[in-house]
């Protein structure tokens, strides 16, 4: 599958204007200014946005055309079975989770957003619903390295949960309205999933597991949820009702993420949706352990 993108441009006062009128304060654009973009990464800018630093720390940007006129459209390649009458159960089981979480009294936490400061060589990926699905820094990326050399500027743990295991139980708030809850016998995630494939955003083909990643296979966020290798997940898109039971063999940084859905393949779909290096939608998953 062939991507379209347009042609890559310095941010200016207008194109920043024209572009992403949402991603800058207003104020700034009227005063002709740009520093903020500079100085802080935007959590949202238009959809299929890829937006770089160079070497002076100017922003610059990439347009993902293809998923701007596809927009969590469900494929029409899918044959994948709809389960809209197992919602119902599925709703009950989550009021429940967070039912026995205020009952424990547990804590709830704001964790905010785990994201580094602009500098030379950042890359930051925008999904299809303009939020961010990952950043790296590709002039560090290492071939044979999957993690990338950024220290993220959060109250968010900068390390890994030690294998296998979680964060203590509690209601987990971070990024744009991502929710992990922890119970003594569950973990639930709602928000939304975003993809990733070996080659992009620094990504490599072996899952933190050991396994080599294939479809059906998802990484979890790492500073909070990390469970036992191939650990069976029931997620779903919400938007298409389509039902997967994944298995986690991989972990990531997620900024704005519950899950991240390893590549499927051009020509196939999953959650109903057609793969794309920006694709985005909302979702939810659970286990029990």
């Amino acid at each position: 599958m062939k991507k379209k993108y347009s042609k890559i441009l310095t941010l200016s006062v207008l194109t920043v204007g024209l572009l992403f009128p949402t991603t800058v304060g207003a104020a700034d654009i009227q005063n002709n200014k740009i520093s903020d973009l500079k100085n802080k990464i935007p959590v949202k800018m238009d959809p299929g946005t890829i937006l770089k630093y160079d070497q002076y720390i100017n922003p610059l940007i990439e347009h993902n055309d293809v998923d701007v006129q596809n927009l969590n459209q469900f494929s029409a390649n899918s044959d994948e079975e709809v389960d809209i009458e197992g919602r119902a159960a599925e709703d009950e089981f989550f009021a429940s989770v967070s039912e026995e979480a205020k009952r424990l009294g547990l804590p709830t936490v704001d964790l905010g957003y785990d994201l580094p400061n602009p500098e030379p060589g950042l890359v930051v990926i925008y999904g299809t619903d303009g939020l961010i699905n990952r950043y790296y820094n590709e002039l560090e990326v290492d071939a044979n390295q999957k993690e990338e050399k950024i220290s993220p500027l959060a109250g968010i743990p900068t390390t890994t949960v030690p294998y296998p295991g979680r964060l203590a139980p509690g209601v987990y708030n971070y990024g744009t309205n991502q929710v992990i809850t922890i119970t003594p016998g569950a973990v639930t995630g709602e928000g939304r999933f975003t993809v990733y494939r070996a080659g992009v955003g620094g990504s490599g083909s072996v899952g933190s597991s050991g396994k080599t990643l294939t479809a059906g296979d998802v990484a979890t966020k790492r500073q909070v949820d990390n469970p036992k290798h191939n650990t069976a997940i029931s997620a779903r898109a919400l938007n298409t009702n389509v039902v997967k039971t994944v298995f986690k063999n991989d972990i990531g940084t997620m900024p704005s993420a519950v899950l991240d859905v390893y590549f499927w393949g051009w020509n196939n779909s999953m959650f109903g949706y057609t793969y794309s290096d920006t694709l985005s939608f909302p979702g939810r998953y659970y286990y029990q352990y």
